[in-house]
């Protein structure tokens, strides 16, 4: 899926991606909202913020994996994992589970004289 943002604001719902699908959206001196709170696993997202801005909201427990720079620009990558209940009282044993789980979010997030923002959602959703 693309999503261009050119002098303009684009609000996406991840929801309408599909597993595996890649994601590309660019805000040229317009503005970005992903939301992934509600889409399928094993993502492929590539942000790009040029003048413009971008946010992209993921789940509290979702394995994100980060790259990108930012030129004249900034990025804030806000992922530190919430602990969540199962995490607290997991053993320290290894299991063979981690070939079930699902692959990370993959974010690549670029800024020039924009910015890019991923954070993870709050209870709340802000």
């Amino acid at each position: 899926m693309v999503s261009l943002a050119i002098f303009s604001g684009n609000k996406i719902d991840g929801s309408m991606l599909h597993r595996g699908e890649s994601f590309f959206g660019l805000a040229l001196f317009g503005g970005l909202d992903l939301d992934l709170t509600s889409a399928p696993p094993e993502l492929a997202v590539t942000v790009v913020a040029i003048f413009g801005g971008a946010k992209v909201r993921v789940r509290p427990d979702e394995e994100v994996v980060c790259g990108g720079f930012s030129v004249f620009g900034g990025r804030n990558i806000d992922l530190r994992r919430r602990p969540t209940a199962a995490n607290s009282s997991e053993s320290s044993a290894t299991t063979n589970d981690d070939e079930d789980a699902p692959l990370p979010l993959d974010i690549l997030a670029y800024a020039a004289f924009g910015g890019v923002t991923v954070k993870r959602a709050s209870a709340e959703f802000d």
